[in-house]
């Protein structure tokens, strides 16, 4: 598999003008303007990203969990109003160990180390607000994506539409920084463990494992599991059919594709017909965490076990001898 990173983002080293789109209202609405800010450092998130081996890769799947992150250093805290507790909100709270049995099961598993309000990996690299245009190569770009114009892009600047992260926005050096030491790396691994798994086994799964929150927005409980396949363009049929099929039988609800399709995670990488499925997995917070402390509940044992029973299913429908059986 030949699947280069996007380049539609140049580093730079260029200074944020004060006159720059958009700068001036956000700064009057939301920030304290500093002319000479601290260059922020990012190393309280070590390489950025582990990857978990398997004692033995058993089949062409791959976990990640690209949101659970949950590294709050002093920097990025002295930089905004919000707390830590209110900032991880945004965290796909432990969904990295929820989804960590599957490195028992036989499959690799790559986590982000760092939250995404630093930087959102499961958006492209090129979805930033005007503010910071100047990363952006002009001959790829034409206007930001509504995220991006919304402050919820690649280095989000809001935690939802209405509330801001930042009393100070990033300098576009650090911008390009944390696209440079976290993004990048976590995606050329990402893509490494999907290029092996395809030498290996002649496919490849990828499992991209998150959390939504319990209520929709007019206070209707969703799902237990949402399933995303990006509209069915980035998995096959039948294997969207088994992972229904799995969370069914342990007696959870699923839906599919509504309100989450699958991000840019799901969509760049799966290309089935080139050997590489992708797929989404939201699971509801509230079967598992207290939505006001944030600590598991008594529903996290359970969840616990019955991921583990699905991953393990997971892979044993992915080994060799299972495929070559269909």
């Amino acid at each position: 598999m030949n699947r280069p990173t996007c380049s539609f983002v140049k580093p730079v080293n260029l200074n944020l003008s004060k006159d720059a789109p958009d700068f001036a209202v956000y700064r009057s609405k939301n920030m304290r303007f500093r002319n000479k800010a601290k260059p922020e450092t990012l190393t309280a998130f070590g390489e950025g990203h582990e990857v978990i081996q398997p004692p033995e890769w058993r089949a062409g799947v791959v976990f990640a969990s690209p949101h659970s992150g949950a590294i709050y250093p002093p920097d990025l805290l002295a930089r905004s109003n919000l707390s830590a507790h209110q900032l991880r909100r945004n965290e796909d709270i432990f969904i990295d160990h929820l989804f960590q049995s599957a490195v028992t099961a036989g499959a690799p598993f790559i986590r982000a180390l760092f939250p995404r309000v630093i930087v959102d990996v499961n958006r492209a690299e090129y979805e930033l607000p005007p503010q910071w245009h100047a990363l952006i190569d002009n001959s790829g770009y034409q206007q930001p994506t509504p995220r991006a114009a919304a402050g919820l892009g690649v280095v989000p600047t809001y935690l939802s539409e209405k509330l801001p992260i930042y009393t100070r926005l990033p300098d576009i050096k650090d911008v390009s920084r944390r696209l440079t030491r976290l993004y990048h790396p976590y995606h050329a691994a990402l893509t490494g463990l999907l290029e092996t798994s395809v030498n290996r086994f002649g496919r490849a799964l990828l499992v991209d494992c998150h959390s939504m929150p319990g209520f929709a927005p007019m206070g209707s409980r969703r799902p237990d599991i949402i399933l995303g396949d990006r509209f069915g363009t980035s998995c096959h049929p039948d294997t969207l059919a088994l992972f229904r099929q799995l969370f069914t039988q342990a007696g959870y609800s699923v839906g599919v594709n509504y309100p989450y399709a699958g991000g840019y995670t799901t969509s760049y990488y799966g290309k089935p017909d080139e050997g590489i499925e992708a797929i989404q997995i939201e699971v509801n917070r509230d079967l598992y965490v207290n939505p006001v402390t944030l600590s598991p509940k008594s529903g996290y044992v359970q969840l616990t076990e019955d991921l583990r029973q699905i991953t393990y299913d997971i892979v044993a429908s992915a080994m060799p001898q299972a495929l070559a059986a269909q």
